[in-house]
């Protein structure tokens, strides 16, 4: 799955007012010292919705075969849907199509990426007596007690494959504000933590800003890292970054 961000971060930083504030000069007292903190917010919720993308796919002899055993596989995988109580109104079928597997054109490539002839007139020779048809499906959920047989029934079928769900809430609104106000909070923690050591005091604010340009973490990138720190993945995580500018005083 690729990614493409420059146009959607631009378009955020444009409607943030924290990323768009320009700097200016701090005039400072005597004994004063400027200095820079920041906090991370984090809230977790339960989500409301879940949405799938996925592959059905099916071999045949020909590319009419391969397409006939598709749609009974996609069926059936249909069928199993609605025993497991998704309605066929949370299911967005795409256009079956037939392709070849394991070549690009009319060349094979090694694990270095290097041209293989020899490997590409081989595959070509494969692909010219069986093909694959295939058959991309999303489900988007929103009775969450049906997550689970969902999950099992993707893990169940040999002829799917699927990504980890995107979950996400139906108003993240309230998310983000808490998620907010946890990372300035933690900001000025942060201050009063260097204040303490340097035996001086936070005097004044001058500045809270975003240091990374955008609120939050798209919602599958707080996934990722939910599940690399051991999280269960059955949670939404909205996440908020918050940069400051505080200026030190003596006591």
């Amino acid at each position: 799955m690729r990614v493409i961000l420059p146009f959607a971060a631009a378009a955020l930083l444009a409607a943030n007012p924290l990323a768009a504030q320009g700097t200016s000069p701090v005039l400072l007292g005597p004994g004063e010292v400027l200095a820079q903190v920041a906090g991370i917010g984090q809230v977790r919720s339960r989500p409301e919705v879940a949405r799938f993308r996925l592959t059905v796919s099916a071999r045949g002899d020909n590319a009419a075969a391969a397409r006939a055993a598709c749609d009974l596989a996609l069926r059936d995988f249909l069928t199993k849907l609605r025993n497991v109580g998704v309605p066929d109104t949370a299911v967005t079928r795409l256009p079956p199509g037939t392709m070849q597997i394991g070549f690009i054109g009319n060349e094979a490539y090694s694990d270095d990426e290097e041209s293989n002839a020899a490997g590409a007139a081989a595959m070509l020779a494969m692909a010219r007596q069986r093909k694959i048809a295939t058959v991309g499906v999303q489900i988007e959920l929103t009775d969450m007690t049906r997550l689970a047989a969902v999950r099992q029934l993707l893990l169940e079928r040999e002829d799917v494959a699927a990504q980890p769900p995107t979950l996400s809430l139906r108003d993240d609104s309230a998310a983000r504000r808490s998620a907010v106000a946890e990372a300035i909070a933690k900001a000025k923690e942060e201050a009063e933590a260097y204040s303490g050591a340097l035996g001086l005091r936070v005097a004044r604010i001058v500045r809270v800003f975003n240091p990374t340009t955008t609120t939050e973490q798209p919602q599958v990138w707080s996934q990722m890292m939910t599940l690399m720190n051991g999280g269960s993945g059955n949670e939404v995580v909205t996440d908020a970054r918050v940069g400051m500018e505080v200026v030190l005083a003596p006591r």
